[in-house]
């Protein structure tokens, strides 16, 4: 059984709470780290060895020390059940659910979704930059239950009516992973579309009215990149603010390869930072 577990690709594992690597090389995949926040990605996955490393911190090993990792726990029967749960394979499934009741699945429960009003939430994106008026019109607020413990946070709708969830401690997805595709539509269809890799950047750019008047696709992960070139093919510009690091030029790339001089690189603006949001916060909030 524990054969078994440890079978199960780390990447299906990670793909199924919500986490889709930042960057391919050869067999080794890099996350941002599902253990805490980061803007550059520093967890790898080693796909023919199905082993992890997270240098931020200094751990790695295989399926069941990153659960360990993630769910708090040293209680391998717990965590047995936990990843059989999240990746289903059927004999471990059987054995699993043979386990006291006591141990509750890891799956997010009772998820309702509501205004952005709860103030912690609106001082998490306000230490992020963005106002409280931007905040509030572009996000929802998620409540529900993980592991039996009740939680909240920041809710970005994608187009497969699955949610990107933020808070100060948390970056996961609630439902399928997908872009987001909003249209300005205010004056009619817009001839320029501009694209960012997270919500955070997209509210950042609302914050400093460098997009009005533009439609706006959100990868939501840069392994997104080709759900999004469809909805990009009747804009005479393409306004790209990608991360200035290896994945968001790859990104980019794959962007200039399909629609050529249409696609406009506006990373220089933020040259020395990460992203967008880095350098409002960093640069034009500190004035």
């Amino acid at each position: 059984m524990i054969k078994e577990i440890k079978s199960i690709p780390l990447a299906d594992f990670l793909s199924r709470l919500g986490h889709e690597p930042a960057a391919r090389r050869g067999t080794r995949l890099w996350y941002k780290s599902p253990l805490r926040q980061e803007h550059t990605p520093s967890f790898k996955v080693e796909t023919t060895l199905n082993c992890w490393y997270d240098f931020g911190i200094g751990k790695g090993g295989n399926i069941i020390d990153l659960a360990a990792e993630i769910y708090r726990s040293t209680d391998l029967r717990h965590l047995m059940r936990c990843i059989a749960d999240s990746c289903p394979v059927p004999s471990v499934q059987t054995v699993a659910s043979s386990y006291p009741q006591r141990h509750s699945a890891p799956s997010m429960k009772q998820v309702e979704v509501v205004p952005l009003e709860h103030r912690a939430l609106v001082a998490y994106l306000q230490e992020r930059g963005i106002p409280a008026h931007i905040a509030k019109t572009n996000c929802k607020e998620a409540h529900y239950s993980f592991n039996g413990k009740s939680y909240f946070a920041v809710a970005f709708e994608n187009i497969s009516s699955g949610w990107e969830l933020r808070n100060k401690y948390f970056k996961g997805c609630r439902g399928r992973k997908d872009i987001s595709y909003l249209p300005w539509a205010r004056d009619g269809p817009s001839t320029e579309c501009a694209v960012f890799e997270g919500f955070i950047d997209y509210l950042s750019a609302l914050t400093l009215g460098i997009i009005s008047g533009a439609d706006a696709i959100i990868l939501n992960s840069v392994v997104n990149i080709n759900k999004a070139v469809p909805y990009l093919k009747d804009y005479t510009a393409i306004n790209c603010y990608l991360d200035n690091d290896t994945a968001g030029q790859t990104a980019l790339a794959e962007l200039t390869a399909v629609y050529g001089s249409t696609v406009i690189d506006h990373s220089t603006m933020y040259a020395n930072y990460n992203d967008l949001n880095d350098w409002l916060r960093k640069e034009v909030l500190r004035y």
